[in-house]
């Protein structure tokens, strides 16, 4: 997705005040070890072409403050992994650039209603040495509600907590890969972060990620 140099610096900017004040809230409560965070997202669509499966969104979620080593990506309105498949959604596991593993949700239903509001909730947790990456509270006019189980994906892990975490890869390695020109807006709109202590930490955004407009 291509930016011109005053929208990286605009995200960037917007990215790292969240990402201090994540890490300066996280230091000041009872405790510092993070076991969850949640990622609210909205979609605004335009004019979505339902023959082309279009648009497509893919995004992008890590632990780590890279996409180096585990991480997940969550597609709407198509599944690419191992192959592609037009409309539904998938959640991804990736090691690096390797695919882990992937669960495909059942409908195949491509994104069908003008001006169209997304909303959903993307969340990494922690417990029992296992990383999970789960789809919550999500709804469409298209799907209804979504989310849980069956757009949910797990790996054993190391970590000990979540503090590596960093909005700013989400922001810049979640994009609409195909007829951004048919995207109002996709927004990060809420950080939400729990420590082991149960504290519950909020950051209200909102952030869009720049989308140039083009031909399909």
């Amino acid at each position: 997705m291509t930016q011109n140099i005053s929208s990286i610096l605009r995200l960037v900017t917007a990215a790292t005040t969240i990402g201090a004040f994540f890490a300066t809230s996280v230091a000041l409560g009872d405790s510092n070890r993070v076991i969850s965070v949640e990622e609210h997202w909205e979609l605004q669509l335009g004019q979505p072409d339902t023959d082309r499966s279009a648009p497509q969104t893919t995004m992008v979620m890590s632990p780590n403050g890279n996409v180096d080593g585990s991480h997940f990506l969550f597609t709407l309105s198509h599944a690419d992994a191992p192959d592609y498949r037009p409309g539904g959604m998938q959640v991804q596991l990736w090691d690096g650039e390797d695919l882990v593993d992937e669960h495909q949700w059942h409908s195949s239903t491509a994104f069908e209603h003008d001006s169209e509001t997304v909303h959903w909730v993307q969340k990494l947790s922690l417990h029992d040495d296992t990383l999970t990456f789960s789809v919550e509270n999500g709804e469409s006019e298209t799907w209804g509600q979504f989310g849980g189980e069956e757009l949910s994906v797990s790996t054993p892990t190391t970590l000990n907590w979540l503090n590596h975490y960093r909005p700013s890869v989400s922001l810049s390695e979640s994009q609409v890969n195909y007829a951004e020109n048919r995207v109002g807006s996709l927004t990060l709109t809420k950080l939400v972060w729990v420590t082991e202590d149960g504290q519950v930490h909020e950051q209200n955004a909102p952030i869009p990620i720049d989308i140039t407009l083009g031909d399909e």
